[in-house]
């Protein structure tokens, strides 16, 4: 396992994760997750405020 440097998909910061961890699609944060309209659960679901 070794760390390496990966952007966000979204905004495009710097994220450092282990090598066994990259996905084809990373985000640095729930926001951008959302903004990008990706779902990491598969769920369809948000929460209303």
């Amino acid at each position: 396992m070794e760390l390496v440097k990966v952007y966000c998909e979204n905004c495009g910061s710097e994220i450092i994760v282990y090598d066994t961890h990259v996905k084809k699609h990373m985000y640095c944060t729930i926001h951008c997750l959302e903004s990008a309209g990706g779902s990491s659960s598969g769920s369809d679901q948000t929460a209303s405020t």
